[in-house]
């Protein structure tokens, strides 16, 4: 890249010139072209407050928004299963279906649960064995 050599190239004019005297009458011509009378009756000022006061009321809202949104959330969800005590207490008690029905309804999926959970002979004397409450066992199944 070669060296630029500003000093050595030749200066073009810029055509423009500022007229003689002009810096020296620009301050009086400025001041005579200003009005005599104050306009400060005319202007409206903005407020700094005001402002501050709408942005703290916009914050204010949405953090009032922020708190009672969870809280009315909360308080329309209702829990509509029921707990597994309840619908035994129901079925035992309201119902007139005796347990061999109850028993005959279950799907047959969940019959694999009861399918998987059988003990062999030697397991379940050895539980009735060792386990000295034996009557309770007997009375509960």
């Amino acid at each position: 890249m070669k060296p630029f050599k500003l000093e050595d190239e030749p200066k073009i004019n810029p055509g423009f010139k500022t007229p003689e005297g002009y810096h020296d009458s620009f301050s009086s011509k400025f001041l005579q072209n200003l009005p005599k009378e104050e306009i400060t009756s005319n202007v409206k000022v903005i407020s700094i407050f005001r402002k501050r006061k709408t942005i703290i009321m916009a914050i204010a809202a949405v953090l009032v928004l922020a708190i009672m949104i969870p809280i009315l959330y909360t308080t329309d969800v209702k829990n509509n299963e029921l707990d597994s005590t309840t619908i035994e207490n129901y079925l035992a008690e309201d119902s007139n279906i005796n347990h061999y029905e109850l028993i005959g309804e279950i799907e047959p999926e969940n019959n694999s649960i009861v399918n998987l959970t059988k003990l062999e002979d030697e397991t379940l004397e050895d539980i009735l064995v060792t386990n000295p409450n034996m009557e309770n066992l007997l009375i509960e199944n």
